[in-house]
């Protein structure tokens, strides 16, 4: 039974001139080492290459290319206005300001901090019918404190 044993193989570096394992999967197309200046270089080969191989500039230039990227652009309408999903995701109509967030960072845990701090902003600005931010901000604070008061049993009830 012969035992497979892979050699790693190693090669200059063709920016820098250092020694790196060659990675299997690349082979013979693997000829820059990982450091940042020798990526910049990979980069700048890859496009040297691929203009050569492309016609150069002519690429973007003439009749042919104007009409292949109407073309393009009829067939992806206001691809310039979509955003991807993490970007959407971010974006919210309603942003937390500093105060806002001082008086909620007691009340919301990392793993929870959407679903159950949305819900409690919404309710005090349903209660409260404001939708300012300062405005909810103080509440929450008033309603904090309240809370706590009643924990340390320090809470009176007003008499009616």
């Amino acid at each position: 039974m012969k035992i497979s044993r892979r050699r790693i193989y190693a090669r200059r570096c063709a920016h820098c001139g250092q020694r790196f394992p060659v990675n299997a999967r690349l082979g013979n197309r693997h000829r820059f080492c990982s450091q940042a200046e020798c990526a910049k270089a990979s980069r700048r080969a890859a496009r040297k290459k691929w203009l050569r191989k492309n016609g150069g500039k002519r690429y973007f230039s003439g009749e042919e290319n104007g009409d292949r990227v109407r073309s393009w652009r009829k067939r992806n309408p206001k691809y310039w206005k979509r955003a991807n999903r993490s970007k959407r995701s971010k974006q919210r109509d309603f942003v937390l300001t500093k105060s806002l967030a001082e008086a909620v960072r007691y009340v919301a845990l990392q793993d929870t901090i959407d679903t159950r701090l949305a819900l409690k902003i919404g309710l005090i600005s349903e209660l409260t019918g404001a939708a300012l931010q300062d405005t909810i901000a103080k509440e929450i604070h008033r309603i904090m404190m309240r809370g706590y008061a009643i924990m340390r049993g320090q809470f009176r009830q007003p008499s009616k």
